[in-house]
């Protein structure tokens, strides 16, 4: 989060229009596996699945199993796209998961309640994107819900198992943030 504050100071600004603001975004190549590896580092999260619309039984991360079915999309990823903007509310931070199609897969938001250095370490080697305008449905994505998650890890079968735990206690900070940008991503949110 420090990391992208720099940059984002330097990048977001308003336009003539003082309600138009810019988006700072960043690209980090990533796989799946690597993906749910650093994941269960980061604590608490806000989780947004793509709709699966169909099982895709493609072996994108061998090695790797989901423990449940929403978490399936972030085996698919190979590329993370990190956005981060400065708003009304306070500074604001995303990662886009991206299949090697370019279609959306998940979208992860850095919460208070996140590690913050974890979340710094996953986006090390990102490269700059040109900053984009906040437009209408900037922020939306094709998600099919919103959650606030710890991921974990654990070995079966020679397999790595991704999970997910809901979250039992996090800051009210963290609440209202998960569900302005639950709201954002044009979700009618479990977290309301």
């Amino acid at each position: 989060m420090f990391g992208w504050l720099t940059h984002a100071f330097a990048t977001v600004r308003a336009s003539t229009n003082s309600t138009a603001w810019t988006i700072s975004r960043c690209a980090v190549p990533m796989s799946g596996a690597r993906l749910a590896a650093q994941l269960p580092l980061l604590g608490c999260v806000l989780y947004l699945p793509a709709r699966v619309s169909a099982p895709n039984h493609a072996c994108v991360s061998p090695g790797w199993l989901v423990a449940r079915r929403e978490l399936a999309p972030l085996l698919h990823v190979a590329e993370l796209r990190v956005s981060s903007m400065i708003g009304a509310s306070g500074p604001r931070e995303w990662i886009d998961g991206i299949d090697a199609s370019g279609h959306f897969c998940v979208r992860l938001h850095l919460l208070p309640d996140t590690d913050y250095l974890a979340w710094d370490a996953l986006l090390e080697h990102a490269r700059p994107l040109p900053a984009a305008p906040l437009c209408p449905g900037a922020l939306s994505c094709s998600a099919g819900s919103a959650n606030m998650v710890c991921f974990s890890t654990r070995r079966f079968a020679g397999f790595d198992v991704l999970d997910a735990a809901p979250l039992r206690q996090v800051s009210m900070l963290g609440h209202d943030i998960a569900r302005e940008a639950a709201r954002s991503a044009s979700l009618v949110s479990a977290l309301d």
